[in-house]
């Protein structure tokens, strides 16, 4: 992978060089507007707050790219700014607008119109969105021409969305109409369902052209699940690369997004297509900068104090409009492109980027955990993996969790009983107040001396693994990826034997090329406490509490002090905490936070499962390829 590097890193240097002065004002500006609203440090848990949002990368997609010719736009000087459509008074089938009368086909009325002088011609033409008066037909889009100065326009092409978009009866109709350059208009069909759980696409967004051979230059389908932030589409006509012929470029955004996430920031990136006369030809780079933008915007926030609180959300927005554009993303929302195909991303750069920034702002906030599970995601195909600056990452941690070397790793005899399928489990390790390792086995439990190596039957009962309430009314079964694009789920069996409860968590789905299963792609669970206040668990990275009902999901930004129970990755007095990362076995005490290595242990530290520690933080133990092993470290 890393021979892959070479030419796309160098040109994203590049680009990040023509980036700074600029991105360096508009960082100077977002400061002035953003406060520490992100900061939770006075709450425990943190439901569904919304914090300030950075907008220095939103600025930076809006502006033009060098070289580009001047574009008509608004009042800001925005390229990607609509002549506004005027819009009709309803219910109307004949208007007089703009100097043309337009008549409507039999059984549709006027929504919006825009009306210029298209060829230069002397002679207005008019586009315009009809539809039925009555329900949610989102309708069709005409272009009217006519012959001569006084002529009466007539209807020359129709333009309609494609059958297949969904429909329900609690949808309301999107009609939307804007001008472009001098011919072209941009037009969105669809329906807005706010309770939608619908994926195939509601929304049909083209740019159309008039002229003598009217005709849809770009078209795509949009998805619009329910929860999903605002997905909204802009578009420019104008001539990128000087060559005379107008080209297509669309600033896509996501904004805000439903429970159990946290509302995220205004994000945007750029897509553009060269017209050719072979047709259009996509500028992938126009793409890929967009999001080094963002990135750059995040690390340069990532290191202040005032702000570093707003770089996970802002972050965790920027790879969901990754997800929502891109075809390596999995499940796309931009779900067809007419005439152009799916869009291939490359922006792998900039993703590894935003999960180092997202390291960065932990560690900025004094949080060497959080930031050792953040750089666990930053480098996670499709995101690059750049050694040197995952390295240079890991001295990040380092500086706020000193690294400890082991004097001593054991081998253990005893097979540990691993739990099996997709169920989240207690692990088969478990220390004792003593200091000695409880180990788990098919044939009972053995008592392990860490220092010395003695293994015995401890005599003991096995614990249950399941992850049960501590009432047993409901047990944690499974944690999956839904495979659309929203935020991860986590099914339990109850007691009472009703339906299945099943909960959507503050935690998003990992970006992946593809995503499979039954129900959807399984996802790992750490259990870590389920006592009178919830569940504490670790998902895919990010601590979370769900209620004790059920009812209610929240991030984690300190543990709670609930019992600990054999099996979770924490001492018999519930006081540290160990984790598995790739920076190392991050072990977290009420007074300190260490990152533990051992030479035998590089470079498998992410593999380790069913990891615990013993009270004074001197002895972990974890399981890796189905064999046990403790080891000994100096005290704190």
């Amino acid at each position: 992978m890393q021979l892959q590097l070479g030419l796309p890193v160098a040109r994203m240097r590049a680009l990040r060089e023509r980036k700074i002065a600029f991105l360096g004002a508009l960082d100077a500006m977002a400061l002035a507007a953003t406060g520490c609203h992100g900061c939770h440090s006075d709450h425990p848990y943190v439901p569904y707050a919304i914090g300030s949002v950075e907008r220095a990368a939103q600025a930076a997609n809006a502006a033009p790219e060098s070289g580009a010719p001047p574009t008509p736009a608004g009042p800001a000087g925005d390229p990607f700014a609509l002549r506004e459509s005027v819009l009709a008074p309803p219910p109307t089938s004949r208007w007089n607008v703009g100097g043309l009368t337009l008549e409507a086909p039999d059984g549709l009325v006027f929504v919006a119109a825009v009306v210029g002088d298209v060829d230069a011609s002397g002679i207005q033409d008019a586009f315009a969105i009809v539809r039925p008066a009555d329900g949610n037909d989102p309708g069709e889009a005409l272009y009217y021409r006519s012959k001569a100065p006084s002529g009466i326009p007539a209807v020359v092409a129709t333009f309609a969305p494609p059958p297949g978009l969904a429909r329900e009866g609690s949808c309301t109709a999107i009609d939307r109409l804007g001008g472009l350059g001098r011919d072209s208009v941009l037009v969105e069909l669809g329906a807005r369902c706010s309770q939608s759980a619908e994926s195939r696409p509601l929304r049909w967004v083209a740019v159309v052209n008039g002229g003598d051979q009217p005709a849809v230059r770009l078209a795509l389908t949009i998805a619009d699940p329910a929860g999903a932030p605002d997905l909204t589409v802009e578009a420019s006509v104008a001539d990128r690369d000087k060559d005379g012929r107008d080209d297509v470029a669309l600033r896509v955004s996501l904004e805000g997004g439903g429970a159990p996430l946290e509302p995220g920031p205004r994000v945007s990136a750029t897509l553009a297509w060269l017209d050719r006369p072979a047709g259009l030809s996509r500028d992938a780079e126009a793409t890929e900068s967009s999001f080094e933008a963002l990135a750059e915007s995040a690390m340069r926030n990532a290191t202040r104090a005032q702000t570093a609180p707003e770089v996970p959300r802002f972050a965790a927005q920027a790879r969901a409009l990754w997800r929502a554009l891109c075809a390596g993303g999995g499940n796309p929302r931009v779900q067809a492109v007419a005439g152009t195909g799916a869009i291939a991303c490359g922006a792998g750069l900039a993703l590894e980027d935003l999960g180092l920034a997202e390291v960065k702002a932990y560690i900025a906030m004094g949080d060497p955990l959080r930031a050792a599970l953040a750089l666990d995601r930053a480098d996670r195909p499709p995101a690059m993996h750049t050694a040197p600056r995952v390295a240079e990452a890991q001295k990040w941690i380092a500086s706020l969790a000193p690294i400890a070397t082991a004097r001593m790793l054991r081998a253990i005899a005893a097979l540990p009983e691993e739990p099996r399928g997709r169920e989240p489990a207690w692990g088969p390790l478990a220390f004792e107040a003593s200091g000695k390792l409880l180990v788990e086995t098919r044939a009972g439990v053995v008592r392990v001396d860490p220092d010395f190596g003695d293994e015995a039957p401890a005599g003991l009962s096995a614990w249950d693994t399941r992850v049960v309430s501590p009432d047993a009314s409901a047990r944690w079964i499974e944690t999956y990826d839904p495979c659309d694009g929203l935020p991860l789920r986590a099914l339990f069996e109850l007691a009472s034997g009703v339906d299945d409860r099943d909960i959507a968590l503050p935690v998003a789905a990992p970006l992946a090329a593809r995503c499979f299963g039954s129900r959807g792609a399984p996802m790992r669970s750490v259990p870590i406490a389920w006592g009178s206040r919830g569940l504490e668990a670790l998902l895919e990275g990010d601590i979370v509490l769900i209620s004790p009902d059920l009812s209610q999901t929240s991030v984690l930004t300190t543990f709670l002090t609930q019992p600990s129970k054999p099996g979770a990755p924490r001492s018999p007095d519930g006081k540290t905490y160990v984790f598995a990362t790739d920076a190392g076995l991050v072990v977290r005490g009420e007074a300190h936070t260490r990152l533990l290595r051992g030479s035998e242990l590089d470079a498998t530290y992410a593999e380790q499962r069913d990891c615990t520690v013993s009270n004074d933080a001197t002895h972990v133990a974890c399981v890796r390829a189905g064999r046990a092993w403790v080891g000994t470290w100096d005290a704190p």
